[in-house]
């Protein structure tokens, strides 16, 4: 499980590619959203006049409508309105295919719908003879207007489907004088249906006859009172259906005609709900119901009219600007795919030099990107305080052998005396010697030991320690030397209580003390002082005596490191881990030590934090 949370390794090109997709998705989509909003707003407005233009027309429409009644042709004229009624219902055909409907409701209790299909012909041919207002709906169900309309979309021409004789059809012709327009022939419509008026027939069967004796059906459908029927024959006609898509120069449009279909039996729908008192007519999203009253300015009837639409509009927004919103993607892409491109070749390629460079050791800082050349100088400094660090290491390594070399030239010196027995007389002299050599290797041995444990981080026994009382009882023990050297000592401390491992404290202290008695000159003076400091300790030890040269100043707190010269000469005394245990257990408590030279010799001070150290050791 923990592989598998780890973060893949991924090509540069990707890591880049990503932001940079997140960053134009984002642009793109808040501009797609203003487009979109603005285009929403434009397409609502477009609606909104749609269902205005209806309601503006009503009025006059009604008035025609009156016309028609008082001039004796009530059924012809409610056919005819309903026709007009349908033609108005176009208006929402391009917002999403969406469907509109509307209604007429009479003070005499005569109701006018607009329709899906509708048609009108004349029995002798355009304008002539006895005509006929055609009512479909009755006759087709939903999959017989789907069916009537994509038939008629097939057989449509200039964007209508119609009928003429020969004689009244113009355009081109045939080499034998025949028109080229369909079912401009000699073909005519035989129309069975039931008539609601003399000029009103409620279709039930459509066939269309054509001049060499062949019959097409058109539509059919089963009619309860066949003795009702009468069959009539046009040879002018026009068949209309809603759902048929828009004609214009370039040719028959694309629609859905399922949803078409949908959106507009929906909006009959909520006419049916609106009529029968229903608290809710309008019970989908994109639907919408107008209603109101007109009246005829010369009789004075009046009507109520309802308007009922359904359409989504986010939807014909998206189908409207479709193919701005995929072109703006796929540019995006591209752009994405570009740009991570270019900005990755110019990253991989300062990167890959780097890596090149930092096999041989050494990087180049002066590359054209700045984080890199950061970079490079954060290597070469790593590789400079390594270097330092292996140096150390190897000085260390020579120095602590040196030290070992000389007591066991010594041990084995007077070793081989003894066992020749050379002089018995010096023999109790040479075990002494060994002795002293063997205490000296035990001695330096323990100090590298406790070197090693506190630079490799040993588990401090903290506590509370006073530690002007520390102090004093590190130099007490050295009151005999310092009278026996003429050296003056100076105890200037305060009581401060702090955090800290007493024992290593205690070997700091001690170190410290026994450098400045090594190092002060007979008749010479030490000063110690002990100061609290806001939150630290200062402990400062000063000794009269010589100043260090000011190149060796650095170096004091390292292992081994000798002061008064480069060499490993054994007259200062001292194994050359004092000053270097000082620093390790000082850094493990959190502080710093420092040394610089003064007018008559020498200041070493220590600060220590008060609370103990930051991390627990």
């Amino acid at each position: 499980m923990e592989e598998k949370r780890k973060r893949r390794a991924r090509p540069l090109r990707r890591r880049l590619a990503l932001p940079l997709a997140a960053a134009f998705a984002g642009l793109w989509l808040g501009t797609m959203a203003l487009f979109t909003s603005r285009a929403y707003g434009e397409m609502e407005s477009y609606v909104n006049r749609q269902y205005q233009s209806v309601q503006d027309s009503l009025d006059r429409e009604y008035q025609a409508y009156r016309e028609n009644v008082a001039r004796g042709n009530g059924a012809l004229a409610a056919s005819v309105a309903g026709n007009t009624l349908t033609s108005y219902s176009y208006g929402l055909n391009s917002v999403a295919e969406g469907g509109m409907a509307i209604l007429i409701a009479d003070e005499d209790g005569t109701i006018i719908r607009s329709q899906l299909s509708y048609g009108h012909g004349y029995e002798d041919g355009p304008n002539q003879g006895r005509y006929w207002a055609l009512e479909l709906d009755s006759a087709l169900d939903d999959l017989g207007q789907l069916e009537l309309a994509r038939w008629l979309l097939q057989h449509r021409f200039e964007g209508t489907f119609q009928i003429y004789p020969p004689e009244y059809a113009y355009g081109e012709r045939g080499e034998d004088g025949t028109p080229l327009r369909p079912f401009c022939d000699g073909t005519y419509a035989r129309v069975t249906g039931v008539p609601k008026s003399e000029a009103v027939l409620e279709v039930r069967k459509l066939e269309l006859v054509h001049p060499d004796g062949q019959t097409k059906t058109v539509l059919e459908a089963a009619s309860p009172d066949t003795a009702a029927l009468t069959t009539v024959n046009l040879r002018s006609l026009n068949l209309y259906s809603v759902l048929l898509p828009s004609w214009g120069s370039a040719g028959d449009g694309e629609t859905d005609m399922e949803r078409h279909l949908s959106n507009f039996l929906e909006a009959q729908s909520i006419l049916d709900r609106a009529l029968a008192g229903e608290e809710r007519a309008v019970v989908t999203g994109g639907g919408r119901l107008l209603s109101g009253t007109a009246q005829d300015s010369v009789s004075g009837s009046r009507m109520r009219w309802y308007v009922a639409g359904q359409c989504d509009v986010f939807a014909a927004v998206w189908e409207q600007e479709r193919g701005l919103y995929l072109s703006s993607l796929a540019l995006l892409a591209l752009v994405v795919v570009f740009l991570s491109r270019s900005l990755s070749r110019r990253v991989t390629q300062p990167v890959e030099e780097l890596s090149r460079e930092v096999q041989t050791g050494r990087c180049q800082t002066g590359g054209p990107v700045a984080e890199l050349n950061t970079l490079a100088r954060a290597f070469n400094a790593a590789q400079d305080r390594l270097a330092g660090q292996l140096e150390r290491e190897r000085q260390f390594t020579r120095a602590a052998a040196h030290e070992l070399k000389t007591p066991l030239a010594v041990l084995r010196a007077h070793g081989e005396a003894l066992r020749e027995d050379l002089l018995p007389e010096k023999r109790g002299e040479y075990l002494g010697v060994i002795l002293d050599e063997c205490d000296r290797m035990a001695a330096l041995v323990g100090s590298l030991l406790e070197l090693s444990r506190l630079e490799s981080g040993v588990r401090l026994q903290m506590g509370p320690v006073e530690l002007s009382a520390l102090v004093g009882e590190v130099w007490a023990p050295l009151a005999l030397p310092l009278e026996q050297k003429h050296v003056s000592l100076s105890l200037e401390l305060e009581e401060v209580w702090a955090a800290g491992d007493r024992e290593r404290l205690r070997e700091a202290v001690g170190n410290l003390a026994s450098n400045a008695l090594r190092h002060t000159p007979p008749g010479g003076g030490i000063r110690v002082s002990l100061v609290k400091e806001g939150d630290w300790a200062r402990l400062t030890v000063c000794n009269d005596g010589p100043p260090i040269p000011e190149k060796d100043l650095p170096h004091l707190f390292e292992p081994f490191y000798r002061g008064d010269s480069r060499s490993r000469s054994r007259e200062s005394g001292g194994s050359g881990l004092g000053l270097a245990i000082v620093r390790a257990a000082v850094a493990a408590h959190g502080g710093s030590c420092q040394a610089e030279n003064r007018e008559t010799g020498v200041r070493f001070q220590l600060t220590l934090p008060l609370d103990g150290p930051k991390t627990g050791a």
